[in-house]
């Protein structure tokens, strides 16, 4: 009973805080000083690069932690493959969707902002029929989700172990007590895996259009043993209690890991590059849980709200800033003025359309893969 308490009130969150991260993130991008993102903003913000690269070091890590964490604790409770089906209905749908109705105009005025409008639009057929990865944008993730999703559900169905077992009580009882030990031990068994597996693809000659812009299989590689880690966690209850307590031992190395991460990533190899940034991010991800326990253990409507709408949100927000940051070129502000009313205009926006599109049934099936009863009718009288 106490797992359902902590999923209702800190977890959702802890995942919804991380999707409407998007936003910071990708304006961040946009505003680069000396560097273009997908749309051009033609200026840009001291720090802007480093808050970015940050914000991209540990937030997917983190967020596929807890979906892993989601999906083996609904496997213990539900049908794996009714399960699976939910998922490829919520996800599904949402991400064709949203590939035709929002990526392919949000491509059309990311050329906008670089060409005048006849050489946009050859661009823009152009890259449609040529690039796979002009398609997908910020929707991969869904895509490497329904992989994970599908493996957890066929783990579970094969065996009763992975769908209601836990980690030995030795194993669970040493990691707790050793709990630092254990996070750098697992932080070393990722990054081996990360610069080794995803380097081992670059050489076998698969970082092309299939296999990476469409089927994003280096980013599968990439976030495979997170979401492995999350199901561990579901597994293991005192692990997962230390996980969820806050250590300054594990703050301190979240610290000194980003920072030395931030001063050295661009001048090694990347194996090298992915193998340090993967202790800073478990050790973050910690970080995170932790805080989200202390913040966020009750109910709270406006944090429901918000776990409600992220979804919605971060569909929508990357072609609401492409929008704005296009529209914005022109005008004679500071560009930092233009970056953060950009990050609140999105957010509003977005999440207004959440709320629009809860009102309609085939919205809320086309955007959240939802089948909404009929509306009732209006009682007479």
């Amino acid at each position: 009973m106490q797992t359902t308490v902590q999923r209702e009130h800190f977890w959702d969150g802890l995942r919804a805080f991380l999707m409407l991260l998007g936003i910071p993130y990708h304006v961040a991008l946009s505003y680069q000083v000396g560097q273009d993102f997908i749309v051009h903003s033609g200026e840009g913000v001291p720090g802007f690069a480093q808050i970015a690269q940050v914000l991209h070091l540990w937030r997917m890590p983190a967020f596929f932690v807890i979906a892993g964490y989601f999906a083996m604790l609904l496997l213990s409770r539900r049908d794996p493959g009714g399960w699976l089906g939910r998922r490829f209905m919520r996800l599904g749908v949402p991400f064709v969707s949203s590939v035709v109705l929002l990526v392919s105009p949000m491509n059309l005025m990311c050329e906008l902002s670089n060409l005048a409008w006849p050489e946009a639009l050859r661009s823009w057929q152009a890259n449609s029929l040529s690039s796979g990865g002009y398609w997908v944008r910020h929707l991969w993730f869904i895509v490497v989700l329904l992989y994970f999703s599908s493996a957890a559900a066929w783990a579970a169905s094969r065996s009763e172990a992975v769908r209601s077992g836990l980690v030995s009580p030795q194993l669970d009882g040493w990691a707790a007590r050793y709990f630092l030990a254990f996070l750098l031990i697992v932080a070393t068994a990722i990054g081996a895996w990360e610069a080794l597996a995803l380097e081992a693809f670059y050489k076998a000659g698969l970082a092309t259009m299939v296999p990476q812009q469409v089927l994003r299989l280096d980013e599968a590689i990439i976030y495979a043993p997170w979401f492995l880690f999350g199901c561990v966690l579901a597994r293991a209850r005192k692990m997962l209690e230390r996980m969820a307590a806050a250590s300054w031992p594990v703050a301190a190395v979240s610290i000194a890991v980003t920072a030395l991460w931030l001063r050295v990533h661009a001048d090694v190899l990347p194996m090298a590059e992915r193998f340090i940034g993967t202790f800073a991010a478990l050790a973050t991800t910690q970080v995170l849980v932790a805080g989200a326990r202390t913040l966020l253990d009750r109910s709270m409507p406006l944090v429901r709200k918000l776990t409600d709408a992220s979804f919605v949100v971060y569909l929508f927000h990357l072609p609401l800033i492409v929008l704005l940051v296009w529209l914005a070129q022109p005008l004679g502000v500071p560009a930092w003025v233009k970056a953060l009313t950009i990050m609140l205009l999105s957010f509003g926006l977005s999440y207004a359309i959440w709320l629009a599109v809860r009102r309609f049934r085939v919205t809320a099936f086309l955007f959240e893969g939802l089948r909404l009863p009929p509306a009732q009718p209006v009682a007479q009288g």
